[in-house]
């Protein structure tokens, strides 16, 4: 591999931008972003700083393109274990989380970073956060059983109750996910017994609205 004269690496190979942004991955989730500079990523890189500057316009820029690696990664993922997913679905939603539990342990780089900058995105990282999550609630419903109440008062009622469920499965999911990576405050708890209890979590948020509810006043 050709380096300058001082051991780091030339500033335009094509594939430098993608090493960088692997570099800004790996010390972003190590350090968060205020304390991370860029000749930090730099030296993780092994590049001078004006090689970062070279590809990049900051350490915003470079925030933004290694979290928008993490969603896509996280998207293909998904969207890998659930490729035809019928309303009620619990077997399809199982196959996601265990999907996205192997990434975590495959990806311990791009879980970090998650955990560390998922929380307090904002600016174009926010955008991008919100969605990734509005867009795993949306095909979050697809787990759910159908309704058929034609009563418009009920058929409210329920979308209100599923759309909270939706949002508690999919949320309650990648946050476990995301404070089970390395460092985080679940990472010392044995791995298949934190799998298990969001596996039993997710089927019981189902499960509750596979169960009927009945009409105020009605007789038990």
């Amino acid at each position: 591999m050709a380096t300058t004269k001082n051991g780091k690496q030339p500033a335009h190979r094509p594939s430098r931008r993608q090493h960088i942004i692997s570099a800004a991955v790996r010390v972003f989730g190590r350090n968060g972003f205020a304390e991370t500079s860029i000749q930090d990523i730099a030296d993780e890189a092994q590049v001078v700083p004006t090689a970062v500057y070279y590809h990049f316009d900051g350490k915003d820029e470079l925030l933004e393109l290694a979290m928008r690696r993490v969603f896509d990664q996280l998207n293909e993922v998904v969207e890998a274990a659930r490729p035809a997913t019928e309303p009620g679905d619990a077997e399809s939603l199982l196959r996601v989380i265990d999907a996205v539990w192997e990434w975590v342990e495959q990806n311990p780089d791009e879980a970090r970073i998650y955990q560390v900058q998922v929380a307090s995105a904002s600016g174009n990282v926010k955008v991008l956060r919100d969605e990734f999550e509005q867009r795993h609630i949306q095909r979050g419903y697809d787990y759910l059983p159908e309704g058929t109440t034609r009563n418009p008062r009920t058929a409210k009622a329920r979308h209100a109750a599923q759309a909270l469920a939706v949002r508690t499965l999919i949320s309650t999911t990648m946050l476990v996910t995301a404070l089970r990576a390395e460092g985080g405050p679940l990472s010392q708890l044995p791995s298949r017994a934190v799998l298990e209890a969001v596996r039993s979590l997710a089927l019981r948020i189902v499960a509750a609205e596979q169960t009927p509810t009945k009409p105020a006043g009605a007789r038990v």
